[in-house]
């Protein structure tokens, strides 16, 4: 398959733009997250919209469930080195966002360390802590082995997409299990955390990279051709948002524990919300548009991986001249085309320097 966005056939542009434009406001809503002061995050219209936004992580996930099937390498080896390679690049982010700012350049905002109830200076124990973090890439990571096992299994979509909703259900029962476990603590909030040094655990967030798959093989076999499909996601998503929602609204702090540590309704209505914009971008996909616009959200797309690390390392340094939420809402509007073009000066100088290497880029060997 050609880079150029214009031979790619309709089929993959849905693909490669949704997960393009996810990966374009992740960047606005961690510019939000970590530079806006308090009243701009809970109580003005731009905090609302960018948390809103921050709901697309869930078609990121399905995105890359689909895209697993496109894949060349389809190997439970290809699986399983991905993930590790994930991981590494996971663990590596957090010990550049925030070891290198607090212990080498010593410019992170005393707030910050405040924000977790410490003092300077940190302790081993403090900078195991961070270096732990659970962010998205290591539940990715670890999805992967866990899905390369499964697709080795099994190939039936429908048995991928009730393990799905398997994950989903149980992510309520098994939430916060980790504090049971002296021991292997860590790892159980890697998979069943209530705790925000896990924002994305396995549970419940594995199960929108298997609707994805399950979908991806719905689509293959129907030879990747069948519109009627792409259609049928619009009321999958109003299902989805009406059951998700009613569950919801039934016990809100059951299944919408908060965002990060959902349930099975919080789980529905998400991905009824992501399905809905997939059959959005589907519709525009399907015109065949092709600009500057679709030709940048196929760019952030096929170097996701690599955009996501380099983002939150640089929103990190930025604290040290920005500060921790401080921002006004118009300061930190202005500031998000700010980190963004950072990012992409950053990922463009990366590009140059692996375009002349037999070395893979990170997103050729960890994304799918």
């Amino acid at each position: 398959m050609k880079n150029d966005i214009s031979s790619t056939p309709k089929r993959y542009n849905v693909i490669d733009q949704g997960r393009g434009l996810a990966v374009l406001l992740m960047v606005f809503v961690h510019t939000l997250w970590m530079y806006a002061n308090e009243t701009v995050q809970a109580d003005s219209l731009l905090g609302d919209v960018i948390h809103f936004i921050g709901k697309g992580t869930a078609a990121f996930l399905f995105l890359m469930g689909v895209s697993m099937v496109l894949s060349k390498n389809q190997s439970l080896k290809s699986d399983c080195l991905r993930g590790l390679l994930i991981l590494f690049f996971g663990y590596l982010m957090n010990t550049l966002k925030f070891i290198v700012p607090i212990e080498l350049f010593g410019s992170m905002p005393p707030e910050f360390i405040a924000a977790y109830g410490w003092e300077s200076p940190l302790g081993m124990s403090q900078w195991l802590y961070l270096i732990g973090t659970g962010d998205i890439l290591q539940m990715v990571g670890i999805s992967l082995f866990i899905i390369g096992l499964i697709r080795a299994s099994t190939q039936n979509p429908w048995v991928i997409a009730a393990l799905g909703l398997g994950v989903a259900a149980l992510s309520g029962e098994l939430r916060g299990i980790a504090n049971s476990h002296e021991t292997f603590g860590y790892i159980a909030r890697l998979f069943f955390s209530d705790h925000y040094q896990v924002y994305f655990p396995v549970f419940p967030w594995m199960s929108f990279i298997l609707f994805g798959l399950a979908f991806g093989l719905v689509l293959k076999r129907k030879n990747f051709e069948h519109e009627k499909l792409f259609n049928q996601s619009l009321w999958l998503a109003l299902s989805c948002l009406a059951a998700g929602g009613f569950l919801c609204w039934y016990n809100f702090d059951y299944h919408f524990h908060n965002f990060f540590h959902a349930g099975l309704g919080g789980v529905l209505y998400l991905f009824g919300i992501n399905m809905l914009l997939f059959f959005v971008m589907h519709k525009l996909a399907e015109r065949g548009t092709d600009n500057l616009f679709t030709r940048f959200l196929t760019y952030l797309s096929r170097r996701v991986t690599s955009i996501y690390v380099i983002q939150w390392v640089l929103i990190c340094w930025g604290m040290g001249l920005v500060g921790f939420q401080t921002l006004s809402a118009t300061e930190t509007l202005m500031m998000m085309p700010v980190t963004l073009t950072c990012t992409l000066a950053v990922q463009w100088v990366k590009d140059k320097l692996f375009s002349k290497k037999t070395i893979k880029p990170i997103e050729q060997i960890s994304a799918p």
